[in-house]
């Protein structure tokens, strides 16, 4: 670069260009059929490289005002960015930056979120796996509809600790609500949203072969959509529902799913009683 010296830790980056009839600029001429472009770079003591650049004048704008562009870089690193802009634009327009994207490039995966709620939707009408459970996993029919529908004993399969049998047990609907309803009203109030021990650790049935005392306990289902619900809300043996059973539960109702299992539980026996007797809640 003429008349001028780089040190060692700068870089001075001086780039110059015009167009018109003729016009000259530090030893370099510009006519109308020719554009010469000289680009110095400087690193170091005292060395310079020239690079002759040469542009076709058909492919540049034929407004291109004669304005010389210069920019001055001091980095470590000898780097030059350039970048031409067309005079049909107003001087302060934003530049618009379009964004290459490769052919072979894969596409932006959907969010998880999203694909959740697909899959939602689409298993959340199942058929009903009992007489007094909905089209909707882990909803039970009111006592109402039941009573109306001439449904007055809930069955389940129970398997006896002692004698090693399983058999149908089946439990009077309305006897078994009213129970139910009385334990909540008395028990309530000391809740304090948690699941009491009489829920947590259940008394089971007697077993109607061997009658043993406390020795059944409920079969519950591998697959989730098939569990009995109502069976064990009337029995009040829910205690015996895993944690994910719990969580299975509460994510088809929209409740909260994180918590002990005493919180959960708590949340599934409330959730049934009010599918169960929607008016204990209403009143």
């Amino acid at each position: 670069m003429k008349n001028s010296s780089v040190s060692e830790e700068e870089i001075d980056l001086t780039l110059s260009l015009g167009y018109g009839s003729e016009w000259t600029m530090k030893n370099s001429t510009l006519w109308e059929e020719e554009i010469d472009l000289t680009l110095s770079i400087g690193y170091g003591s005292g060395r310079r490289t020239s690079i002759p650049l040469a542009i076709d004048p058909s492919q540049t704008n034929s407004n291109l005002n004669p304005d010389i562009a210069s920019s001055s870089i001091n980095n470590n690193n000898p780097s030059l960015v350039s970048s031409s802009n067309d005079n049909s634009n107003p001087p302060n327009a934003a530049i618009k930056i379009e964004e290459y994207v490769s052919p072979g490039a894969p596409s932006r995966r959907p969010s998880r979120r999203a694909s959740s709620n697909r899959r939602r939707g689409e298993e959340k009408t199942i058929p009903p796996p009992f007489p007094w459970a909905t089209n909707e996993q882990a909803t039970i029919h009111s006592e109402q509809y039941l009573l109306e529908n001439n449904i007055c004993t809930i069955t389940g399969k129970v398997h006896c600790k002692k004698c090693e049998q399983e058999f149908q047990l089946s439990l009077d609907l309305e006897e078994k609500a009213a129970d139910l309803r009385e334990f909540i009203h008395r028990r309530k109030g000391g809740m304090h949203d948690r699941a009491p021990s009489a829920w947590m650790k259940p008394v089971f049935p007697k077993c109607l072969i061997c009658g043993r005392e406390n020795s059944t306990r409920p079969v519950l289902a591998k697959d989730k959509k098939e569990i009995n619900w109502l069976f064990l809300l009337l029995g009040q043996m829910l205690g015996c529902c895993t944690l994910d059973d719990l969580k299975h539960f509460c994510k088809h109702n929209n409740r909260h799913r994180t918590g002990a299992k005493d919180r959960l539980l708590y949340l599934t026996y409330m959730t049934l009683a009010k599918q169960l007797q929607p008016e204990w809640f209403d009143s």
